[in-house]
């Protein structure tokens, strides 16, 4: 179970990172920027990481499920915050 999980994980968090680099040409470290942490590149690949666990038992799938994870979730979370912005009614 333990090696599983270390196969899966690394599988997402690779995904996630090569995305990072074929979208934005860079990895971004982590920094403190007035008072907030801001996890770049780490934040995406930790996501990437638990998808691909959560996916499948594929290491394949768990690449792709890193690789597409955070844009999901971005999306998810846009679709969310417009469906509540559009059932705010006017006063």
């Amino acid at each position: 179970m333990p090696d599983t999980f270390l196969y899966l994980f690394g599988a997402g968090l690779l995904g996630a990172l090569i995305k990072d680099i074929t979208q934005d040409n860079i990895l971004t470290l982590p920094k403190i920027n007035e008072g907030k942490i801001i996890l770049g590149s780490l934040g995406g690949a930790i996501v990437g990481g638990f998808v691909g666990y959560l996916v499948d038992h594929s290491v394949i799938t768990a690449f792709m499920a890193g690789f597409t994870g955070t844009s999901i979730l971005t999306t998810l979370m846009t679709q969310e915050k417009n469906k509540q912005k559009d059932n705010v009614s006017p006063k």
